[in-house]
């Protein structure tokens, strides 16, 4: 028969240990709430613009997006339905990919129209300083132009809400391969800061 007293330290033990990470883990949601019940939501919101550009390489030795996935119909299907990719893209101040970079965007899309080659997107633009922006929406795949929903953000941009235009200036038809202006419209917290 086991000790009583060694069964009663272990038991002291154990529950001093599970309950240090859970204290610790509800000292650090505190924080974030008492912090996050400072900012006044009738304060205004802080407005910013952002232009860039990115650099979509489907293919060649810049390669910035990758399949990962595809359908039982992909191969069959003229929009490319059930194609999952990945993207790194590389987001500058100019058209030309040598000018200064901004940041990359990265995410994840997916051909979701059966009838039509679009996207359904997810992206994250993480720009040179951490701070991110976080978009989702629909892109018809060789539109011109084409529009998205900014959902969230961290650092500069954070609880950010707004939208973001895209226009196509260049695209190679055998390649696939293009250069994107985009124009932000971004709401965020007047009080955003960054912890990256």
């Amino acid at each position: 028969m086991a000790n009583p007293l060694l069964i009663t330290i272990l038991i002291l033990f154990s529950t001093i240990l599970a309950s240090t990470p859970a204290a610790a883990a509800r000292h650090i949601t505190l924080d974030h709430d008492s912090w996050l019940e400072t900012l006044n939501p009738t304060e205004e919101e802080k407005f910013t613009k952002l232009h860039f550009y990115i650099h979509d390489f489907v293919s060649g030795p810049n390669q910035t997006v990758y399949n990962v996935a595809e359908s039982s119909i992909t191969s069959k299907s003229d929009s490319w339905f059930g194609r999952v990719q990945v993207v790194d893209h590389l987001m500058t101040t100019d058209p030309d990919i040598g000018s200064e970079k901004v940041g990359r965007v990265q995410g994840v899309h997916v051909l979701s129209d059966l009838h039509v080659a679009a996207i359904s997107v997810n992206w994250n633009f993480l720009f040179e300083d951490g701070s991110t922006i976080l978009v989702l929406g629909r892109l018809v795949a060789f539109a011109k132009e084409g529009e998205l929903a900014i959902v969230g953000g961290t650092g500069k941009y954070l609880m950010a809400r707004g939208v973001a235009y895209k226009t196509t200036l260049r695209m190679d038809p055998d390649t696939f391969n293009s250069i994107m202006e985009y124009t932000m419209y971004v709401y965020s917290s007047p009080g955003a800061f960054s912890e990256v």
